[in-house]
């Protein structure tokens, strides 16, 4: 809705906009030293500049990473449509590196599959290699079985136990008794004496127990134990020899038989002699047989089978070594191959984003219109004093914003309001706004936001004044595009409006400390009357008591008369700190004490550095850190030199300070505390008193409390 600006004027009650008034409320013949006080309205406002933004626009922003130079851009204030040609990027870097990079791919990818087969090989490999291992364990497996016996009976019907017992009754054989011939021969060769006889099986009886020990292997629970295995070579040897040993005793006996009854035929002249030496030797050379028969199978139980049962057993456990070897060689080189691919096929991934990026950017170079809209250039480092507009050859980088394509037909403004004000705007509030570009015509809007945070942006080149990111949204629709984007307004936002009030010009309010007053023109002459102050806005405040309709103030000090000195109201005194419960009443005196150093860490800024405990120092710093305000404060004022040794004072006592340097600190000090009493003792000068705190202002905000700073000082 746009309405005049005397309709306007009406709505808001400004008193400088009445056509029978000259802008202080006073008649057209009145001096225009004097107000006349009156009852009327005063209404609460909040007036800031802004800037008029389209509500809803699309950004387009540089998605090419670092620097890059523009080499064409669309002209500002053009109707594009979707896809349409908006700006493009010199990006002959990237092609370059982008044709760089794709020879990286390639490479990185064909060293990705060979990585790949050499995986596939050795993996052939590896099972080859534990094949053979586990081959091996199983044929010393089978060979250890095959000499001391399977379990389970596999094909065989004897056990090792009957071959134990065979050899049992074989050293159980009781020995051979001297014929008779042998101990009635008187002539001839020597006999015989008792042969078999001397070869007593039960000299043997010792191989028993070894032969068991050969048999005796670990077994698992539910196995069969040693004797109840089948019979393997083992068995199978010392049976061969235990018949060797039968065969050549039954020889031996058949000879020594045969011997006996050579003798007897010899005695009677039946045979030759020869005869007899032949049958003689014959039985002597069996009796050898029989005895080495033995010894072979001593032999063959005391060192042949018993190296063959250590080899064996040897030859299975290095098997078994052999195959847990391989398996973990095995598990190692897979890891290791598996780690190879694994990093070729990373650095292949690598090298394919690196070139997926730099296409994407070569792609992003030229960038066209996401929306309809007309086109607005982006500032560059508009933060900072406005800045100049992007054009064609300035370098921007990534994510910088180059161009704006706002949608018009609903239009808002973006208003900056100053923490002193805040508190007063909420959201709904009417406003009313004025474009520079359009004198004499006001667009009435809402409040549609508020921001909850201070802009992170307000602190720079302001001190530390804070404001708040407020938008208006205006009522009417802008089909002609008659309010454009980036246009500069002003926006006044309706607080509320005081019905019946005193409300007189901020000129006629003067200030002593802390109280309030004016000068009221009586019969007598001008008179100082302390006044209790309301609400304000930019031009006039609410005067709650003092004064009364119809009288006549003036808007400045009367010449010839001294500033006034009232009595100042009592300021509270802080309640006590309290002393923490000590059950041994030993630390009542020791918590007063911190608590008396504490208070004067935080506002004894006379006390020496030196005297000061660390809390206290910290406490000190963080108070300097308060006084730039009041530093600003004799700027705007005029007191540029003044503020300026004020700023240097400080900023040498905070180095002094962080070096822990309290005596060329002390120097500092001691130097700001006379710059503070000089200042002190000049009219409009801070209180020394109040280093910390603000200085007393005129009130400039829109809607503030005129008790707080709506006049100026007395004295």
């Amino acid at each position: 809705m746009i309405v005049s600006r005397a309709r306007f004027a009406v709505l808001m009650l400004a008193a400088g906009l009445a056509s029978c008034s000259n802008g202080d409320g006073t008649p057209p013949a009145q001096d225009p030293n004097h107000f006349l006080v009156k009852r009327e309205e005063l209404p609460i406002t909040v007036r800031e500049n802004a800037e008029l933004q389209a509500l809803r626009e699309t950004i387009v922003r540089s998605e090419v990473e670092g620097q890059s130079t523009i080499i064409f851009i669309v002209a500002e204030g053009t109707l594009v449509k979707k896809g349409e040609k908006l700006v493009e990027l010199d990006v002959s870097e990237l092609v370059e590196k982008a044709s760089t990079q794709e020879i990286s791919v390639e490479k990185a990818h064909s060293a990705h599959e060979q990585a790949r087969t050499q995986k596939d090989i050795l993996e052939k490999e590896l099972t080859t290699k534990r094949n053979t291992a586990k081959s091996q364990l199983e044929i010393a497996r089978m060979d250890l079985e095959k000499l001391l016996g399977a379990s389970g009976g596999k094909g065989s019907e004897g056990k090792n136990a009957d071959m134990v017992r065979r050899l049992r009754d074989l050293v159980s054989e009781p020995a051979g008794e001297p014929t008779a011939t042998e101990a009635n021969a008187q002539s001839g060769p020597a006999a015989p004496q008792g042969i078999v006889a001397r070869i007593n099986p039960h000299n043997y009886v010792g191989l028993i127990d070894k032969v068991v020990q050969l048999l005796d292997v670990p077994v698992a629970a539910g196995e069969p134990d040693a004797l109840d295995r089948d019979m393997g070579e083992m068995a199978n040897k010392i049976l061969q020899q235990a018949d060797q040993i039968r065969l050549a005793m039954a020889e031996l006996k058949v000879k020594e038989d045969t011997v006996s009854h050579s003798r007897r035929l010899a005695g009677k002249k039946f045979i030759t002699r020869n005869e007899l030496e032949r049958d003689e030797l014959s039985y002597q050379s069996q009796a050898s047989k029989v005895t080495i028969a033995w010894n072979d199978l001593e032999l063959l139980v005391n060192y042949t089978l018993k190296t063959s049962r250590i080899k064996m057993t040897q030859d299975f456990e290095n098997a078994s070594l052999e195959l847990e070897r391989v398996d973990a060689s095995n598990d190692a080189e897979r890891k290791k191959m598996q780690f190879d691919v694994e990093a070729k096929e990373k650095e292949y991934s690598l090298a394919k984003e690196r070139l997926d990026n730099l296409q994407r950017q070569i792609t992003s170079a030229v960038i066209l219109a996401p929306t309809p809209g007309t086109v607005v250039y982006a500032r560059i480092d508009r933060n900072r004093g406005g800045g100049e507009a992007v054009r064609e050859g300035v370098q921007v980088r990534e994510r910088q914003e180059l161009i704006s394509l706002p949608d018009t037909t609903k239009m808002r403004c973006v208003i900056k309001v100053q923490e002193a004000q805040i508190d007063k705007v909420t959201r709904g509030q009417p406003a009313f706004v004025s474009a520079e570009a359009f004198q004499g015509e006001t667009f009435t809007g809402r409040v549609t936001s508020v921001a909850p945070v201070a802009d992170s942006n307000s602190g720079w080149m302001t001190s530390d004044r804070k404001v708040y990111t407020t938008v208006v949204e205006l009522d009417s629709d802008n089909p002609e595009g008659r309010l454009r984007s980036r246009m500069a307004a002003n926006v006044t936002i309706m607080v509320d409006v005081i019905k019946d009030t005193l409300p007189v010009p901020l000129q006629a309010i003067f200030r002593d400390r802390s109280v309030n007053y004016v000068w009221r023109l009586e019969a007598g002459g001008p008179k100082a009357v302390p006044i209790q102050c309301g609400r304000q806005n930019t031009e006039r405040v609410e005067v709650l008591s003092g004064i009364s309709a119809g009288d006549t103030l003036l808007l400045k000090d009367p010449a010839g008369v001294q500033p006034p000195k009232f009595e100042q109201p009592v300021v509270p005194i802080p309640a006590p700190l309290k002393e923490t419960a000590n059950t041994n009443g030993e630390g009542d005196a020791a918590n007063g004490d911190a608590a008396r150093r504490r208070g004067q860490g935080t506002g004894g800024m006379n006390q020496k550095l030196a005297d000061m405990t660390a809390e206290d120092l910290a406490s000190y710093k963080e108070r300097l850190g308060g006084m730039q305000r009041m530093i600003d404060g004799m700027r705007e004022t005029g007191s540029l030199d003044a503020a300026n040794e004020m700023e240097t004072a400080i900023t040498a006592l905070k180095a002094a300070l962080d070096k822990n340097d309290l005596v060329a600190g002390q120097i500092q000090k001691d130097k700001l505390s006379s710059l503070m009493r000089n200042r002190g003792n000049r009219p409009g000068g801070a209180s020394p008193a109040e280093p910390g705190g603000d200085r007393p202002r005129r009130g400039n905000g829109e809607g503030g409390n005129g008790g707080g700073g709506g006049g100026r000082r007395g004295n």
